[in-house]
């Protein structure tokens, strides 16, 4: 990618998660029940700068349907397209890996953090703050950040997901 197109791989990024996401919400029949948010998510940060809450504001994809909430009513969902997210550096609490989680974590209140991401040539992978029985975890780490294949998540069915979570 030229320089300076960061902007434009985290948008298209954000882009097919809210389509895959869809189709997992909606047992493959809708592709469009989430798209990215305002301003990627920064329009709740300029807002509680200023004081003010923002319902539904955090994390970079919001719900554009009713069935969509089923997800984004207990989850704020963050997506990170990097050349390199320092999984060696999170170990210790540190590098874009740490504070990209522990940013997100500040950001849920009563929500709980999903956190897709992808570092360039690789395949995508999901955070989660509780494990999935069943799935392979490829990492834990310090903070709390179970780390899954994307893919593997999305096989699960939903309502699935949404106990296991529930119990975490």
């Amino acid at each position: 990618m030229k320089s300076g197109g960061g902007k434009a791989k985290g948008g298209e990024f954000e882009r097919k998660i809210c389509k895959e996401l869809s189709l997992w919400v909606s047992q493959g029949k809708h592709d469009d029940l989430f798209w990215r948010s305002a301003m990627s998510g920064g329009r709740a940060t300029v807002r509680g700068k200023k004081g003010k809450e923002t319902a539904s504001g955090h994390g970079d994809i919001t719900a554009v349907t009713p069935e969509g909430n089923l997800l984004t009513d207990f989850f704020v969902i963050e997506c990170k397209s990097h050349k390199s997210l320092g999984f060696d550096l999170h170990l210790y609490g540190h590098g874009p890996l740490a504070e990209i989680w522990d940013k997100l974590r500040k950001e849920c209140d009563a929500k709980k953090p999903i956190l897709v991401l992808k570092e360039n040539r690789r395949s995508a992978l999901i955070g989660l703050s509780f494990v999935c029985p069943g799935l392979v975890c490829l990492a834990v780490y310090w903070s709390h950040l179970h780390l899954y294949h994307l893919e593997d998540v999305l096989s699960l069915d939903f309502t699935e997901f949404k106990k296991l979570s529930d119990g975490a």
